[in-house]
């Protein structure tokens, strides 16, 4: 299965349980190219300039080469009460990667696999229960390792 479409799946089935579509509600987010274009179509402009960078807000991946660019592990996580977590990238053709709506104290505290075609950064967003946008970043550098393994 293609991972846009593994990802638009497992996308409706998160953002269904939990209430809302993010494929239908911001469908033109999910075909943006680049990060501003995809933030701006998933938040509108009045809320994407409340964006700021946040230390609240924490991602745990290698930064250097990792070892198979199918499955890159991350892990992020924050004690800021949101709304939704939303996941950007500089490496691949669309940006947005995920949605999760949240509900009431609910913990952010992820851990999944992603896709990246070459290096890039990482972005985690989160919409905050007060309406504003924070958000952290984090480089990774995909070199597969198959590549030093010589053979």
């Amino acid at each position: 299965m293609k991972r846009r479409s593994f990802l638009l799946w497992s996308g409706l089935s998160c953002s269904s349980l939990l209430g809302m579509d993010f494929h239908e509600t911001a469908k033109e987010a999910w075909e943006a190219r680049t990060l501003n274009d995809a933030a701006l179509k998933l938040y509108g402009k009045e809320k994407f300039t409340t964006l700021s960078k946040s230390n609240e807000v924490v991602i745990e991946a290698d930064k250097f080469i990792v070892p198979d660019q199918m499955q890159i592990p991350i892990r992020f996580y924050s004690a800021i009460e949101a709304k939704s977590v939303a996941i950007f990238q500089t490496a691949n053709e669309q940006s947005l990667v995920a949605v999760f709506e949240l509900n009431e104290n609910m913990i952010i505290d992820y851990t999944l696999n992603i896709f990246m075609q070459m290096k890039g950064t990482l972005f985690v967003v989160i919409e905050g229960i007060n309406g504003k946008l924070y958000y952290t970043r984090h480089y990774i550098d995909v070199n597969s390792m198959n590549c030093l393994a010589g053979g």
